[in-house]
């Protein structure tokens, strides 16, 4: 299921979006290592469904580790990672909190799914890392809602990304297939929502 989530989130980036993904026990293994989405959406989906649990704990500090040092290469003006982990058994925590600052600092940010509930033996340790992620928290003690909260997040940052750098514009006289009147185009805007043009568009 944690699969399916994955792969879900991988359908709704768009061409220009970039992704990596990571299996972790004790060591994580690259899935897919930073990687263009492109054309090849069906073939990172299929890569990222076949990832098979080797066993052992998940230590949280690797995952994170290696996560940050594959989105760090990234230009893109976001960069987040969605850590899956078991709210009963994610180990060796290391030295998260300076991980996740020099993360934030650079403004990427990091959510959380945990499976299980906020009850958990270490449940107190996935709020904490959303928290210092500057992302949201998520719990499921519901395997089958995992696919699902794995989209809802992947749709709230890949799909809201507000650029706020000031940027110059053009015109591409396409406006005359909707006004009859010109329009004195603005030279530049404060900011843009990032946004993406569907084929023929």
């Amino acid at each position: 299921l944690a699969n399916s989530g994955a792969a879900n989130a991988i359908e709704l980036l768009g061409p220009m979006d970039q992704v990596a993904v990571f299996a972790v026990d004790s060591e994580p293994t690259t899935t897919i290592p930073l990687t263009v989405v492109g054309s090849t959406k069906q073939e990172l989906m299929a890569r990222t469904r076949k990832i098979v649990s080797s066993g052992g704990g998940i230590f949280v500090y690797n995952g994170l580790k290696a996560a940050w040092d594959e989105l760090k290469k990234s230009p893109a003006g976001t960069r987040h990672v969605i850590l899956f982990s078991d709210a009963q058994d994610s180990e060796e925590p290391g030295d998260y909190r300076n991980l996740l600052k020099e993360m934030t600092d650079k403004c990427a940010s990091v959510a959380v799914i945990g499976l299980g509930t906020d009850k958990d033996v270490d449940s107190a340790l996935l709020e904490d890392i959303a928290k210092l992620g500057n992302g949201r928290i998520f719990f499921s003690s519901e395997p089958m809602d995992i696919p699902r909260i794995f989209a809802q997040e992947t749709v709230t940052i890949a799909r809201s990304a507000f650029n706020k750098e000031p940027v110059g514009s053009q015109a591409t006289g396409r406006w005359a297939e909707i006004s009859p009147k010109q329009l004195d185009w603005f030279k530049q805007v404060d900011g843009y929502n990032l946004s993406y043009a569907r084929e023929d568009a």
